[in-house]
């Protein structure tokens, strides 16, 4: 953790627009990270109107779910819109990193969201990231509809 955060300290340095927060628990462990440079919070201001959210598992030696936010740009290329790390899928973790990133964002939600289909991260996106439209991976409707 010391490492990551003078990295950050160092990014923050070099980009003035370079946001990051870390959230322990009780014992001054992770519990959640995100972090965002600068070229991407510019980048969001004129393409937020469709983001990515998906975790995938067991992506890291400390076993922690990746979750980028990824958007579409322009020219129809993905661009990463920041990137966090939660300890497991519950909700308040989840509000905390939506609520984290529309921080980083300056308060402008997405217009759109897709996701799986985490009842935890639905009700987070509900709670946090009003008056917008949350739909489901095709992947994860078909995957299930075939199950």
């Amino acid at each position: 953790v010391g490492s990551t955060i003078a990295y950050f300290q160092e990014m923050r340095a070099k980009d003035s627009y370079f946001y990051w927060r870390i959230k322990l628990d009780d014992e001054d462990r992770v519990e959640n990270l995100f972090w965002i440079d600068g070229a991407s919070r510019m980048a969001y201001a004129k393409y937020n109107d469709c983001l990515s959210f998906d975790t995938t598992y067991m992506t890291n030696m400390y076993k922690m779910p990746c979750a980028p936010f990824i958007g579409i740009n322009n020219h129809g290329q993905s661009i990463q819109f920041g990137c966090g790390f939660v300890r497991n899928e519950l909700k308040e973790n989840f509000v905390w990193l939506f609520n984290t990133f529309l921080h980083a964002m300056g308060g402008v939600a997405p217009k759109n969201i897709i996701t799986d289909q985490d009842f935890a991260m639905r009700s987070a996106i509900d709670e946090v990231f009003l008056n917008i439209i949350h739909r489901n991976y095709r992947w994860h409707i078909m995957k299930k509809a075939q199950d």
